[in-house]
């Protein structure tokens, strides 16, 4: 399925974000995106979501297609897969749709740092750090305000359809 359907310009996420996403859905969206066709896009998500840092590069990739571009959230989206969900909010050829009973989480995530008392400071130091981009992208590509956000951060944020609608 997966390769009949980039045959139709449809990229399906439907398993954990690893580094195999640059492959599976990067490489093919950029290629759709710029083979000059013009003919719409749909990335059709549905995963338990997996690792940020390999998962939100694809989200500067959606913020800035400029061919029509649709997400379905097929099931559901979470953790990582609501991040990507949230790509293209500021663009104009992307939009999202989702079923009657699809399902979206936000929530902080988890690490695993490892090494010398130096190295595990200095890994703990960028993840504070990528934690206030990754708020602010959340900020800026939703409906969520930092009140909210806040109050969220440290719990399991589940959404259902209506919710997805009303927080963008």
């Amino acid at each position: 399925q997966y390769y009949k359907g980039l045959q139709n310009r449809t990229i399906i996420i439907n398993e954990q974000i690893t580094s195999d996403i640059v492959e599976n859905v990067m490489l093919p969206l950029i290629e759709m995106d710029n083979d000059g066709t013009g003919k719409p896009i749909t990335i059709r998500l549905s995963t338990v979501g997996g690792s940020l840092f390999d998962g939100i590069t694809l989200c500067d990739i959606i913020d800035n297609v400029k061919t029509p571009t649709t997400i379905i959230v097929q099931t559901y989206a979470y953790s990582m897969g609501g991040i990507i969900l949230m790509a293209g909010y500021n663009n104009p050829n992307v939009k999202k749709v989702c079923y009657k009973h699809s399902t979206a989480l936000l929530h902080a995530g988890s690490t695993y740092l490892e090494g010398n008392s130096s190295s595990v400071k200095d890994q703990f130091h960028f993840h504070e750090k990528f934690e206030k981009k990754l708020k602010e992208y959340t900020l800026t590509h939703s409906k969520i305000s930092e009140e909210e956000y806040d109050a969220m951060e440290r719990y399991e944020y589940y959404m259902d359809s209506d919710t997805m609608l009303e927080k963008g």
